[in-house]
């Protein structure tokens, strides 16, 4: 349980690896292994768990869904912590700490980890609730990240997680909005 709450394992195993290219290409690989957990599963669930099955813990059925959604929230899921980690970066200069992009984004990655497990329980609507109580998790995760590899002060970490959460969320919610789905 130490884990979940406190990850310094996690931030100690990056650390050692900052200097290696392959953090990038693992970093990379667990946002996209996260996120295809994710879309498998609210795909499974809104495909065969649907209100026919159960009322309270299905979802709507949708009738002749394509694919195009399931890729459309995979490549969401994979892209919104790298620009979680982007916008945290740029909002370094503000707590006069120096930009370092390889490790802002694998805090907002390693960050996300809570979600990623969580995600798979999507499989059936209630699964929101155990991914709710997961983004609570990964915001004390990032808070972490923040104070481990950006040295940021503990007195500013949760600001910088609220700011970054903001911007990215409001920067993936306008590019979506710009796609034609």
């Amino acid at each position: 349980m130490h884990a979940v709450t406190e990850p310094d394992s996690w931030w100690d195993a990056v650390e050692s690896r900052l200097g290696d290219r392959r953090l990038a290409i693992g970093l990379l690989a667990l946002a996209c292994a996260g996120a295809f957990g994710i879309a498998l599963a609210c795909e499974i669930g809104i495909r065969y768990f649907n209100t026919d099955w159960n009322y309270g813990l299905g979802y709507s059925v949708q009738r002749g869904r394509d694919w195009q959604p399931f890729f459309a929230l995979w490549a969401g899921v994979v892209i919104w912590p790298i620009v979680l980690g982007l916008v945290g970066v740029a909002l370094l200069k503000i707590y006069s700490r120096p930009l370092c992009w390889r490790r802002g984004v694998a805090v907002a990655i390693i960050g996300s980890i809570p979600m990623y497990v969580a995600g798979l329980t999507l499989v059936l609507l209630p699964g929101i609730l155990v991914f709710a109580i997961a983004f609570l998790i990964s915001c004390s995760w990032w808070a972490d990240g923040n104070r481990r590899l950006l040295g940021i002060r503990d007195s500013e970490s949760a600001e910088h997680v609220a700011v970054s959460l903001t911007i990215s969320g409001v920067l993936m919610m306008l590019c979506s909005a710009a796609l034609p789905l």
